[in-house]
């Protein structure tokens, strides 16, 4: 499949090639298939609801301790439903829950190095069908594709998104 940045009728550039944001939505459609069924199985071995996976990985993109009602703003959730589910999280060990030191009201909430644990697997569940990918290319294209990401990896809210192995450490 060629990508064409051009757009005609219905997606597509003159000679009936997809464009490139059709390119795109079935690259990653692609990748969404091959991925879906290993989550399931993830998720299902871990007793983890969507909403709680949706919270963690919330979570894990701080690393400061949250109020419940900041983790609920942070998340667009619901105290109520973000509370059911941290309660979950909490009995499976993969969030930390303590009062607030200056209110004993409030709880604060952190993800835990078994939630961190868990996020890390769905990821390599991902990395995973990406890697078989990209084993059926030939090099040739596989470094036609590496050239053509390195522009967009510069982009900051892209590179945010790298294993932290990856990302160019400041001093």
């Amino acid at each position: 499949m060629h990508a064409s940045i051009g757009t005609g009728p219905s997606g597509s550039d003159e000679v009936g090639r997809p464009d490139l944001s059709t390119s795109l939505f079935a690259l990653i459609a692609y990748f969404g298939r091959e991925v879906t069924v290993n989550v399931f199985d993830t998720v299902d071995a871990l007793e983890l609801t969507t909403t709680q996976i949706r919270v963690l990985h919330h979570l894990d993109e701080i690393d400061t301790e949250l109020s419940v009602k900041e983790a609920a703003e942070f998340a667009m959730m619901s105290l109520g439903a973000i509370s059911r589910s941290l309660d979950g999280l909490v009995r499976r060990g993969f969030v930390e829950r303590r009062e607030d030191p200056t209110d004993r009201r409030m709880k604060r909430i952190r993800i835990s190095d078994d939630g961190r644990t868990a996020i890390r697997g769905f990821e390599a569940v991902n990395r995973g069908a990406i890697d078989r990918f990209l084993e059926t290319l030939p090099a040739a294209d596989q470094e036609q594709l590496a050239k053509a990401l390195a522009p967009l990896l510069e982009r900051p809210e892209i590179s945010a998104c790298l294993p932290s192995a990856f990302v160019p450490q400041t001093d």
